[in-house]
């Protein structure tokens, strides 16, 4: 039996890739026009960096950012590390006072933190 010549193969592929070539096109302006979810960043809301000095070393980022978020009582993310000990994180506040109580927390949990301090990094100007 003869094997198939390039020919006979190539206006199959081309209908295989037809539909899929559909799929995508489809796919991505559906993703264009979906709503935006609300979890997005509320009207008003404050982002706090602040500096953190654990009192138990540790590496772990998720662990460091849970345990921000449990004791402060606003949403904290992980920025990074300066050692084992020193780390940035962000806290999410609905305003500046809730941001000044988030860190007062932070403050009073001597167990968890030997320090807590303002990021007082210089940040680049947007253009």
């Amino acid at each position: 039996m003869p094997s198939p010549s390039p020919r006979s193969v190539r206006p199959r592929r081309t209908l295989l890739a037809a539909p899929f070539a559909a799929v995508v096109a489809a796919s991505a302006l559906s993703a264009c026009a979906a709503p935006v979810p609300a979890s997005g960043p509320a009207p008003g809301a404050v982002d706090v960096r602040v500096m953190v000095k654990l009192a138990r070393p540790s590496d772990d980022r998720a662990a460091i950012a849970a345990e921000a978020s449990r004791v402060s009582g606003v949403p904290a993310s992980y920025g990074s590390a300066v050692s084992a000990t020193w780390h940035a994180l962000s806290l999410r506040c609905v305003d500046l006072s809730a941001c000044d109580a988030a860190i007062d927390r932070l403050r009073q949990a001597k167990a968890a933190y030997e320090a807590v301090e303002l990021d007082g990094r210089k940040r680049r100007a947007v253009m």
